[in-house]
C-alpha cells in the first residue's frame, strides 16, 4: 500500500491520526527528536537504513514509542529480529486495511500483534 493510501486508511480509522510522514531513517529520527507519536508504521526498507536497526535506534531513545514493522517480509528471521529490537506488531504490506489497523489498534493497547 503506498504512504499516501496508509495515511488515508489511518486518518480515516475513527481512533488514529498521522502526524508526520518520513521517507528515510534520518529524517525519522530528526521527526521524533520534536514529537513522539504513541505508534510508529516502520518499513523495513529504507534507503539510508535497516528498519530492523532504526528499531533498535528508536526504542532505545525513546521507549515509550511502539513500532508496529510494515514490510513485505514473513520470513521468520526477519520477525524475530523485529522483535527483539523492539517492534511490538509486524504487519504484512499487502494485508487487508481491516488487519493494518488492527495491528496499530493492537499495539496502541500495549499488546503484540503478529
Amino acid at each position: 500500500m503506498l504512504v499516501e493510501g496508509l495515511q488515508k486508511l489511518v486518518d480515516n480509522s475513527g481512533f488514529a491520526q498521522t502526524t508526520a510522514v518520513s521517507y528515510t531513517g534520518e529524517d525519522c529520527l530528526w521527526k521524533l527528536s520534536f514529537k513522539q507519536p504513541h505508534v510508529i508504521l516502520l518499513d523495513i526498507n529504507l534507503p539510508d537504513w535497516s528498519g530492523i536497526d532504526l528499531c533498535s535506534v528508536i526504542k532505545e531513545k525513546y521507549p515509550q514509542v511502539k513500532i508496529v514493522a510494515l514490510t513485505s517480509y514473513s520470513e521468520y528471521s526477519i520477525v524475530r529480529q523485529m522483535l527483539e529490537n523492539g517492534a511490538s506488531g509486524y504487519v504484512i504490506k499487502n494485508a487487508m486495511p481491516e488487519e493494518i489497523l488492527l495491528g496499530i489498534q493492537t499495539v496502541a493497547d500495549n499488546e503484540t500483534f503478529l
